[in-house]
């Protein structure tokens, strides 16, 4: 069932590229299916998972994953700051949105991410727009 509509010619859908993946990482499961689901009707291919290791369980089994949208606060081995390092680290090749509702955020996450943290309450729009931010500047980077 769709839930919004919203789409625009900033939506990667609008223009038939190739599916982006986006995995999101959010423990609280309402958060999750409410991003998750307004990505899928963007167009996006999203997939899901609650904790660090579910990551880097997609990432090492060589899934497709362009943006990770991740909390700061997960229950495994790591939270998100040390999940974006590991990604950074592991997977260059893969951008990481992080989100916190906790102060402070911002701070600690340095340059893992370029317009920092988003900050909770958002609205979805500000996650599509983040992801399409992060792919135009992948497409347009010089290719080394």
């Amino acid at each position: 069932m769709r839930r919004f509509s919203h789409m625009s010619a900033d939506d990667p859908a609008s223009d038939n590229a190739i599916p982006t993946t986006v995995l999101v990482v959010e423990p609280d499961i309402l958060v999750r299916m409410v991003i998750a689901d307004y990505l899928r009707d963007c167009g996006y291919k999203v997939l899901e998972g609650t904790t660090a290791d579910d990551v880097m369980t997609v990432l090492t089994s060589g899934k497709k994953i362009d943006v990770i949208f991740t909390e700061v606060h997960l229950t495994s081995s790591m939270d998100g700051f040390g999940l974006a390092h590991w990604v950074r680290a592991h997977r260059p090749d893969v951008d990481v949105i992080l989100t916190s509702g906790i102060n402070g955020a911002a701070e600690r996450a340095g340059d893992l991410c370029d317009d920092g943290p988003l900050e909770k309450p958002y609205h979805p729009q500000e996650v599509v727009r983040r992801v399409n931010m992060l792919l135009e500047r992948r497409r347009t980077a010089p290719k080394t």
